[in-house]
């Protein structure tokens, strides 16, 4: 899953914010030196992505994907999720918990973590506190502009965000009941994992 899917998860499981937004980005025994919230957030991001990699739902979409762009489909469901998550908010959510005030939550925190973790880490966190994009995918665009990010990542040239956005235009419907379909699933997983973590 991907920012908005993780944030939306924390709060709704109580762990932290900011601990489940480090899970792409702490490696290894470096979870140790992190404080034990921090630690719970990002175990909880761990688990969440592994879910989702091997939910029988996700899975059938990925094999619906267009066999030129299949390698790329876990980060485009991740990416359109979070839209997806965004336009059915109030259908997960506690009628008081609104998208808005859990970002501005999650930007102060973020903005209070001092930890050096990475280069790549450093530049996405000013990224987002400066820009506080988060609110962004609220509109379809918001992923067209994800993909092209990730597309410059890969060491070699990789062009899949137009072709990905094609496929999304013509399965939309489908794309979104899948996903209403598999995201209670996980509100109820990620519950359980914590509940077995935190005693």
């Amino acid at each position: 899953m991907n920012y908005i899917a993780h944030l939306h998860l924390a709060q709704h499981t109580k762990t932290s914010l900011v601990g489940n937004f480090l899970g792409d980005f702490i490696k290894g025994s470096a979870l140790d030196d992190l404080p034990l919230d921090l630690q719970h957030g990002v175990r909880l991001h761990r688990q969440i992505d592994t879910y989702t990699d091997t939910h029988p739902v996700v899975l059938a979409l990925k094999q619906q994907f267009p066999k030129s762009i299949r390698r790329y489909s876990g980060i485009v469901l991740d990416i359109y999720f979070d839209h997806l998550l965004m336009q059915h908010w109030q259908h997960f959510s506690a009628i008081d918990v609104k998208k808005h005030t859990l970002f501005n939550q999650f930007y102060h925190d973020l903005a209070l973590l001092h930890h050096d973790i990475s280069p790549h880490f450093s530049r996405v966190k000013t990224g987002l506190l400066r820009h506080q994009w988060l609110d962004d995918y609220e509109q379809l665009d918001a992923c067209s502009r994800a993909m092209q990010t990730v597309e410059k990542r890969f060491t070699r040239p990789t062009e899949f965000a137009q072709q990905a956005m094609g496929f999304i235009h013509e399965n939309s419907a489908g794309l979104q009941q899948s996903f209403l379909h598999f995201y209670p699933d996980l509100l109820g997983h990620s519950a359980l994992f914590v509940s077995k973590l935190i005693k």
